[in-house]
């Protein structure tokens, strides 16, 4: 009996022992050691489980084969007395703490009040919006704080009509916009005071790393310049012994009696979660903060007419959200396809393609048909960097009948943008060829050709389009276009370089002689280019490649 005892108390102190050692590892070792440490903690904060599990295991299976039951019996207890010091730790804790911080009081009164201030860093967003579309308030105002937190600036938010909002409101107004308000804006005024109405003020966030209790946050009525504190929230964290004996630590604070695989510490929610100033207006108004604005409520056939105006400004991006919309409801008409073929030639290709795939067979000609339109029409908007990735596969679409249609433009148009001849060649593009393969290099080398023959001022362009959609670089082609450099606007060279073939493909194990000679004359080229600012910002690029 002494010796198992002794075996057993043996086991528990070096179980103590391995997991103290563990815990200052990073500590002991001291130097870059211990910054690596450090480090790997950030990264990964709960790397040393693995050795005490290891050790754990190695002592309960070293009991086992000596037949020393008080080691195999070791990890046991140690583990069921830790979980019994951190309940009676988190007993003994909610036991002293103030019940009444976990109360978080809203006066129902409070919600008619028709003006909103928050006092805070940072932009609060978007519940704002949703108060001021549903008419609940009337004002809006941000008292924007700075470091120390005192008041740096006020704005107040307001709906107005469209016409009596300037460029930038407008541009700002875009949620609006995208739930087919198109009538309306966010007017912005700055005042030199809080104004009368509900004010939210909340204290800075607590270090990262702290400790204690509590942040507050009240809800205050002003009144004449005066305010009067109506409700008070609480909010702070703490730390108790942690259920099981594990390393490591929980950034984000849990309720008090939730388990949490650190130790041996854990990090515990005083007076229920974390909260912000828009948390609390939230529960005074009765609503989602962070929901996103609710669409609309108007006919199909109206928001398909304002999203053909949105997609005629300079922010046309919101139309396509509106054609989604209307289209997730189960109305299309040729309108609101051409609203969104206008957005081949920009980056949002995820939901262009979402609206491409709820179209039924006609509608996709109809789309095509306008695709096709567009990218005949010179005067479509559009600059020298805009990209036209969308990709339609035709064949699997049974849209073949269009690509003789596409490759024309190609060949013969001489006046037209870069992403108008991208886009015709995607178009005219067999997409049951296999990249690499002979047919493909094939139907590679005719368009080649086509690229070739051109003497107009519109080589560029279209051999930029080219390397776009055949971007699997030949040694051939690369040294047309190393010889054709003199051809390329300054403002086109970037894009031209990386089109021509400047980096190796995947296959290429050293540069080729042809990218040798590109990059020589490339060189070259860059050399000349008098504006100084374009030309050192080629020369940085180009040094950054070369050994590519």
């Amino acid at each position: 009996m002494i010796r198992h005892a002794a075996t057993l108390l043996f086991g528990l102190v070096a179980l103590a022992g391995i997991y103290v050692l563990l815990l200052n590892l990073p500590h002991l070792m001291g130097g870059w050691f211990g910054l690596l440490g450090v480090l790997v903690l950030a990264v990964m904060p709960g790397y040393l489980n693995f050795p005490w599990l290891v050790a754990i295991s190695g002592i309960a299976i070293f009991g086992i084969y000596r037949k020393l039951p008080g080691l195999t019996v070791a990890p046991l207890l140690f583990f069921a007395a830790w979980y019994c010091a951190s309940v009676w730790n988190r007993h003994e804790f909610a036991r002293d703490l103030d019940q009444s911080l976990a109360s978080r009081p809203v006066p129902a009164e409070l919600r008619s009040t028709r003006t909103l201030t928050i006092v805070g860093p940072g932009q609060p967003c978007c519940g704002s919006i949703t108060l001021l579309v549903d008419h609940t308030i009337d004002s809006f105002v941000h008292a924007q704080t700075d470091k120390q937190g005192r008041v740096a600036a006020i704005h107040a938010t307001q709906l107005a009509a469209t016409k009596d909002c300037d460029a930038d409101e407008l541009l700002r107004s875009s949620q609006l916009r995208s739930s087919g308000r198109t009538n309306q804006c966010l007017k912005t005024t700055i005042l030199a005071a809080i104004p009368d109405g509900l004010v939210i003020r909340t204290q800075p966030a607590e270090p990262l790393l702290g400790d204690g209790c509590c942040n507050s946050g009240t809800i205050s009525i002003r009144q004449d310049g005066d305010e009067r504190v109506a409700a008070t929230w609480r909010y702070g964290r703490q730390t108790v012994l942690s259920y099981l004996p594990f390393l490591g630590n929980n950034p984000h604070p849990t309720p008090l009696w939730t388990y949490a695989s650190v130790g041996p510490r854990q990090s515990i929610q005083v007076g229920g979660p974390a909260f912000s100033g828009e948390d609390l207006a939230a529960a005074v108004y009765g609503i989602d903060w962070k929901a996103p604005l609710k669409f609309v409520e108007t006919s199909n056939v109206e928001l398909s007419q304002r999203a053909q105006q949105l997609a005629l400004t300079k922010n046309p991006f919101p139309a396509l959200d509106i054609a989604l919309q209307v289209q997730g409801s189960g109305y299309v008409d040729d309108e609101l396809i051409g609203v969104a073929a206008r957005f081949v030639q920009c980056c949002d290709d995820q939901k262009l393609y979402k609206f491409w795939a709820r179209l039924n067979r006609d509608e996709k000609r109809k789309f095509v048909e306008d695709i096709i339109a567009l990218i005949s029409n010179p005067i479509s908007d559009g600059s020298d960097h805009t990209q036209a990735r969308f990709q339609i596969r035709m064949h699997r679409e049974e849209l073949t009948a269009y690509m003789p249609q596409a490759e024309a433009i190609f060949a013969t148009r001489r006046d037209l943008q870069i992403w108008q001849y991208e886009m015709a060649l995607r178009l005219a593009h067999d997409d049951q060829l296999r990249l690499g393969s002979e047919n493909y290099l094939s139907e590679q080398q005719r368009r080649f050709r086509l690229v070739q023959d051109d003497a107009s001022d519109a080589f560029t362009r279209r051999a930029i389009a080219f390397k776009r959609v055949y971007f699997f670089r030949r040694d051939e082609e690369r040294e047309f276009f190393a010889h054709q450099l003199d051809r390329v606007p300054d403002k086109l060279l970037h894009d031209y370089l990386t089109a021509a073939g400047w980096n190796r493909n995947p296959d290429e194990k050293s540069v080729t002689t042809a990218t040798s000679l590109l990059r020589q004359l490339a060189a070259v080229r860059i050399a000349a280019v008098p504006d100084e600012k374009l030309r050192r910002d080629l020369q940085e690029w180009f040094r950054e490649f070369a050994g590519r």
